[in-house]
């Protein structure tokens, strides 16, 4: 789901957020927060998806948005250096990146065969986290976790729900 505020271009207080920390790093990095970096931000938080650089780029392409292939991929790294964003990998060869900043600690369980991503919260794995990280040492920030196998329809033999759509 898109991170606006009724269906206006309004940025929701998790966006809002990130820009403020966003602006804040920048500025103390004596860098400069241009309104293309500030575009890539929105364009993650508003998604609802995990989007690659590419596709982020196209995207802003394609809504006339001027600026360089360059200047996601950097403001991305940057980003991901304040904990803005997330990488993940979900098998592509290639990283996808999610909102990270006001999102609660998640897997995602990754469809090998049609590419299905499902988002699975869950305490009960979160507290496992935790109490392993304890035994070694570590107290637990966030975490990133990818389970690859089969969605039920694949699993079962029969074309999958996602690919029935995409062949609509």
């Amino acid at each position: 789901m898109a991170d606006t505020d009724d269906n206006k271009r309004q940025p929701k207080a998790a966006t809002r957020q990130a820009e403020t920390l966003f602006r804040s790093y920048m500025k103390a990095e004596g860098m400069r927060c241009t309104t293309e970096r500030i575009a890539v931000l929105r364009e993650v938080y508003g998604s609802g998806t995990h989007l690659d650089a590419d596709e982020i780029y196209r995207r802003m392409k394609d809504r006339g948005i001027a600026i360089s292939r360059a200047t996601v991929y950097h403001t991305l790294d940057l980003l991901f250096r304040v904990h803005l964003v997330a990488k993940i990998d979900l098998g592509h060869k290639h990283t996808h990146y999610e909102q990270s900043h006001g999102v609660a600690n998640h897997l995602h369980v990754v469809c090998e065969q049609c590419g299905l991503v499902v988002e699975i919260a869950s305490a009960e794995l979160g507290g496992l986290l935790e109490r392993l990280c304890r035994e070694q040492g570590f107290q637990l920030g966030s975490f990133s976790l990818q389970v690859f196998g089969k969605c039920m329809d694949d699993a079962a033999g029969k074309t999958c729900r996602r690919r029935r759509k995409a062949e609509k």
